[in-house]
Formats: C-alpha cells, sequence, structure tokens
C-alpha cells in the first residue's frame, strides 16, 4: 500500500505476528504465548515499510481508500491479507456453547479450560468439532498434554466429530490413513459422517454442552467443546462491493487481483484464487507464502519512477504452485507427511517440519532476503537444489547438536 511514491505502509489490528502454524501447540501448553509472537517491529525495522497499529473498518476501492479505526489512508496499490475467520455454519449453539481456535488468545483460554479439567476428580470428555488438519493437530497435542500432566488418568478422553467421510478431506489417502493410525495409538476417538444439528450449552462459558447430529437423534455430552469446523474469509466491508465465495473469500484473477479493480492485490486465507482445473487453492500457510513471493516479484513491474501503470499485464506470470509436501503436527513431537508421494513419520517428519518452520522464520526475520531460506518457496529448479542443500546442511547441523 502506497501513500506516496516508494512508501510502504502496513496495518495490523495487533503489534506482533502469529505463527498461527504452531497454535495448537500453545493449547496444549507446549509452547508459551510468546514463543509464537514475533513482533512486527522487529521484522521491518531493517526495511523501508511504515507500520500501523489498528483495525481496518472499510475498503473503498472506487476512491482507493482504507478506512483505519482513527483515520483514513490513500493507496495506490492494495494487498489484502485479513487471513479468516471461524465459519460456524449457522448451527444452532455452535457460536455460543463452543471455544474457537483461531487466535494465540483462542489458545492460551483452551489451555487454562483443559487444564482446569485435568485437575478435577470428574470424568470428563473434550469434543473437538472439527476434522480439518487445525481439529486433528489440537486433537493430538491434547492428548499428549493430558498424558504427560502429573495426573495422567483415563478420566479425560478426546473425541474428533467430522460431519464428511474422512478427517483431513482432500488430503492424500495415504497421509490420511497413516494420521487415523497415529489418532488410533492417542486413544482419540473418530466419529466421521456424523454432521452437528446443534449445540446446547449445560454449564457456563462454553462447559458442559450436549452435541446433537443431524442424521441421527444421538447426542453426546462434552465438557468443553472446541469449534474448528471451518474459516471463511475475514469479515471486511469493501463498498462497492467485490465478488466473494460463499465462504466469504474474495474471488480473485489468475493474478490474485480484484478483476474489477486491478491495483487491488489479496493473498492467504481471504483469498479465492484458482488451480487451472477450477479448484481454490487451500488455506495453507505454503500457499500464502508462495502467494506473497509471487507478488513481490509481479508488483514492481507495475511501479515506474513517478507513477504506478497497471495497463498491461504479464500473460505469462500468472499465480501456479503444485503442493508438493503436505505435513501435520500430531503432537508435541508426532508428525506426518507426504514427501516426493512417500509418507513419513517419526523422527524424519520432526525433521522436516523443523526445518520448514526454521526457514519459514528466516524468511520472515529477513525481510525475505535470505536467499538459503526464501528458496524452499520457489518451483524452480535453482530453487530445488538450493533448498536440498539448505536442508542437508539443516540435517547436519541438527546431528552435531545431538553429538555434543
Amino acid at each position: 500500500m502506497t501513500e506516496k511514491a516508494g512508501e510502504v505502509i502496513l496495518i495490523d489490528r495487533n503489534h506482533y505476528h502469529q505463527l498461527l502454524q504452531e497454535i495448537h501447540l500453545v493449547a496444549a501448553g507446549f509452547r508459551t504465548a510468546n514463543e509464537v509472537k514475533i513482533p512486527i517491529l522487529t521484522l521491518i525495522d531493517r526495511i523501508n515499510i511504515k507500520f500501523i497499529q489498528s483495525a481496518v473498518k472499510k475498503i473503498m476501492p472506487d476512491k482507493n481508500l482504507v478506512a483505519l479505526e482513527s483515520t483514513e489512508i490513500n493507496y495506490d496499490l492494495l494487498i489484502v491479507c485479513l487471513g479468516a475467520s471461524t465459519k460456524y455454519f449457522n448451527i444452532k449453539g455452535a457460536r455460543e456453547n463452543t471455544l474457537p481456535l483461531r487466535s494465540i488468545t483462542d489458545a492460551s483460554l483452551i489451555y487454562d479450560k483443559v487444564s482446569a479439567l485435568i485437575k478435577s476428580n470428574k470424568k470428563h470428555n473434550i469434543v473437538i468439532v472439527g476434522g480439518g488438519a487445525t481439529g486433528v493437530s489440537l486433537g493430538g497435542a491434547l492428548s499428549d498434554f493430558i498424558n504427560e500432566s502429573k495426573k495422567k488418568s483415563d478420566r479425560l478422553s478426546i473425541t474428533i466429530i467430522e460431519a464428511l467421510p474422512t478427517i483431513l478431506s482432500g488430503w492424500d489417502e495415504r497421509l490420511v490413513k497413516k494420521v487415523n493410525e497415529v489418532l488410533h495409538e492417542k486413544e482419540i476417538r473418530i466419529m466421521t459422517s456424523s454432521a452437528v444439528a446443534r449445540v446446547e450449552n449445560e454449564g457456563d462459558g462454553g462447559d458442559g454442552s450436549s452435541i446433537y447430529f443431524i442424521h441421527s437423534d444421538s447426542k453426546i455430552h462434552s465438557s468443553l467443546t472446541i469449534w474448528t469446523a471451518g474459516v471463511k474469509g475475514y469479515d471486511i466491508p469493501i463498498s462497492p462491493v467485490v465478488e466473494k465465495t460463499k465462504d466469504g473469500k474474495i474471488i480473485l484473477n489468475e493474478f490474485c487481483q480484484i478483476g474489477r479493480y486491478p491495483n487491488i492485490f489479496s493473498i492467504g486465507d481471504i483469498a479465492a484464487v484458482k488451480y487451472e482445473n477450477g479448484k481454490l487453492y487451500p488455506p495453507l500457510a505454503q500457499i500464502a507464502v508462495r502467494e506473497a513471493k509471487y507478488l513481490s516479484k509481479l508488483i514492481p513491474k507495475y511501479i515506474t519512477t513517478d507513477r504506478v501503470d497497471l495497463n498491461s499485464l504479464p500473460l505469462d506470470e500468472k499465480f501456479e504452485y503444485n503442493i508438493k509436501v503436505q505435513l501435520i503436527s500430531l503432537g508435541n513431537d508426532d508428525y506426518v507427511g507426504l514427501f516426493n508421494t512417500h509418507v513419513i513419520s517419526g523422527s524424519l517428519a520432526k525433521l522436516v517440519e523443523e526445518f520448514s518452520m526454521s526457514a519459514y522464520i528466516k524468511t520472515l526475520k529477513s525481510g525475505g532476503g535470505d536467499v538459503m531460506n526464501t528458496s524452499l518457496y520457489g518451483d524452480d529448479i535453482f530453487s530445488h537444489l538450493v533448498s536440498g542443500i539448505t536442508f542437508a546442511r539443516f540435517t547436519f547441523m541438527k546431528w552435531l547438536e545431538k553429538k555434543t
């Protein structure tokens, strides 16, 4: 976003960046809130970026204007990456009687609630509604938290409820099979093809709920219900309105642009970008990072010394990316992944996860200037070569750490 030639303005309601990939570990006590926060000012201290901490209230494309809580900002180019919020599917009682997991604050609240259940002498069932990546990762982490607590017992159980016939819908079947095996070993109950009809409160503050199902008269009791059943694009008013999906994502062209407003781009969970086959790219961190890298190369081509020129598009530079690695956390030290068509788990999967997270953080802190780590997000031969070398170096350093 620019207010004058050469000025880049970053706006966020928080003063920190959240490592959302790890907030399920905060909910289970394996990370502190501070460990998954990176102050924004430390990320941009060597870059010519102006930071404004404020919530965005409205975007007015016809005026090239963004309204904040206390002021308005004009822009020449705008990139909307506000992320996603929890989707409740209009299910009665879901919003009121469950806890979401979309932020560090949410994770900290879940940790407090689960800690209280662990200290209780009563039998409790923790229910996670939603068998996508967030729900599955949270279930695995909470199982480890319960089993490693000083009062380890069988009084606490975990149930994951999924409306579709399988957890991790859309993921590789081989990986899903392995994930099911790991969750079974952790004694997590999985209920698939179980669409929730309503959630009724039997206690206070989201505790003590009864969950009813659409296709049966049955119900289950939950001492704590956590909602991870879906996400929708962050609800930001845009006037005049732009086309969005049913989930509130902004519909974009192949250049991550709004068709009617070519000076507005969008990436991340709020962006609806399509594969060539018409399907949307999934809401994954690796997709958002690659979209960001794509725009970092595309946008400078529009900017001349004194103006922004959007009249000609580089038609051979559409956003394209093929997901080659799928990796999911199933607890404090448990990971399962698909790497070069092979299912990996155990120490190898953990090593790949540690490498990916390390590269991601170094990319953030270098402002995208760390070639060795930003190459991980490239899709060309050079990037693949450099990524291989970087991974080999990372593996060697980990081996040295264990030897010393």
